[in-house]
């Protein structure tokens, strides 16, 4: 009979040594797991008991497979990489209870993993299939929010979304978070941010979700990031941000159809809640019901907070007189500093959805002239500019960068849900141009170099 005990030593040491010189990489339990075959194609589906989490917290996975044996389940960065792996137990789930896209799956809990203390926050995979984000309260030099909100509201996965995707009937107006997500969204209007942020390994850099906006002490960054689509706020989430760029805190936008509608989160924040009516929503509070944010009764508009809205950006591919990306108002923007563009040019960049500010005028060349009387920032510039659509009615979709009091920090908003997506930054055309600019909005705004103009 072999004696195992020095195989499981000889594992453990492998393990702990190979963990001290590579502190992104780890087994835990060491000599449990060792042994275990790994879970990879067994893992169907799944989900978390919740969608963010800080290092030394403990995650329990709910994940359907079609076999029962326990094994090791992988934890993968955004480069696709191994950091952590542990035990759990796989097996076939249970039907789903009654309206699962609001109730949640229901699904029997797979096992339970404590989040390494030394795990560096950011994006990461189970198994490659299903999304965490570690965060962090530490002050950096950026926090980037992950679209939680936008990413639930469009998930048909249990039959309904808001949007009411995969089912016959009205949409529904509370979508779960305890259920499997569909990558959608994130793969094809965030990805590329996500993937390209850890190479700028010179900065500080923390993740956080949506939901953890409602918090203030997260907001212990020189620059709060938002990238993709984030289209779903609560009220503490906006408040919380103008309260961070009124106190000096600077904001990149890359991102369209931004703050468009208000939403709650249930009582134990276990799903999202937007009725898209403010006849429909039993909420009693008029500033808390769940309609658009342009809506008088919420008397909260989006343009005092980021300077652009969907209604002025519209759709960017749909039939309109646009140019698939914006065209330069602005070349000596130091946001545009290394691309020797000029007046005129294009920045290719098709936008599926797009944010524009208030135009007043058109100069004789044909460019807009923004309506800084509506805004009254202390600064506003116009970078560039597309055509687009919405219905009928022209829009017109904006790069701009803006200060709102000569004390607020600085917000650049790109306007566009495709900056971050492979038809931006991951494209072969301008995607080079694109990392330049964000980087040069990022390294001017750390180190107080003006990016505007004039």
């Amino acid at each position: 009979m072999i004696n195992r005990y020095p195989l499981l030593f000889g594992l453990f040491l492998i393990s702990f040594l190979y963990s001290c010189e590579n502190k992104d990489v780890v087994t835990a339990p060491l000599p449990s797991v060792a042994l275990l075959p790994e879970c990879g194609g067994e893992v169907i589906t799944g989900y978390t008991n919740k969608i963010s989490y800080f290092p030394g917290e403990e995650v329990e996975v709910f994940i359907r497979s079609d076999n029962y044996h326990d094994c090791g389940l992988g934890l993968y960065n955004i480069n696709g990489e191994l950091v952590f792996r542990s035990k759990v137990a796989l097996f076939p789930q249970p039907e789903s209870p009654t309206e699962p896209w609001k109730n949640g799956f229901a699904f029997k809990s797979s096992g339970k993993f404590i989040v390494p203390p030394w795990l560096k926050s950011g994006i990461y995979y189970i198994e490659k299939k299903i999304t965490i984000i570690v965060k962090s309260l530490a002050s950096t030099d950026i926090m980037v929010v992950y679209p939680s909100n936008t990413i639930n509201a469009y998930n048909p996965v249990g039959g309904k979304s808001l949007y009411g995707f995969n089912s016959t009937g009205p949409a529904s107006t509370v979508v779960s978070f305890l259920r499997p997500m569909d990558s959608t969204i994130e793969k094809e209007e965030c990805i590329e941010c996500l993937k390209w942020f850890p190479s700028l390994s010179h900065l500080k850099i923390k993740y956080v979700t949506d939901m953890d906006l409602d918090d203030h002490s997260f907001f212990r960054s020189k620059i709060i990031v938002i990238v993709g689509h984030s289209e779903y706020w609560t009220r503490k989430a906006r408040t919380n941000f103008d309260r961070f760029v009124e106190g000096g805190g600077h904001a990149i936008i890359l991102s369209g159809n931004t703050m468009w509608w208000q939403v709650r989160y249930t009582h134990n924040n276990s799903a999202l809640v937007c009725y898209r009516s403010s006849e429909l929503d039993p909420e009693v509070d008029e500033s808390l019901k769940t309609v658009l944010w342009r809506d008088p009764i919420l008397k909260y508009p989006i343009l005092p907070s980021i300077g652009e809205d969907f209604e002025g950006g519209g759709y960017g591919l749909r039939s309109d007189n646009g140019w698939n990306g914006y065209k330069i108002f602005n070349p000596d923007s130091p946001l545009l500093e290394g691309l020797s563009l000029k007046k005129g040019d294009i920045l290719h960049l098709p936008s599926t959805e797009c944010d524009g500010a208030p135009i007043k005028a058109w100069d004789a060349d044909g460019f807009p002239i923004l309506d800084n009387d509506q805004l009254q920032f202390t600064k506003l510039e116009l970078i560039g500019f597309d055509r687009g659509s919405r219905g009928t009615r022209e829009t017109f979709p904006t790069f701009t960068v803006m200060q709102k009091k000569s004390s607020s920090g600085i917000i650049v908003n790109a306007g566009s849900m495709d900056w971050c997506s492979p038809r931006g930054m991951g494209s072969q055309n301008s995607g080079d141009k694109i990392k330049i600019i964000t980087k040069n909005a990022i390294d001017k705004l750390l180190t107080g170099k003006t990016v505007f103009s004039e």
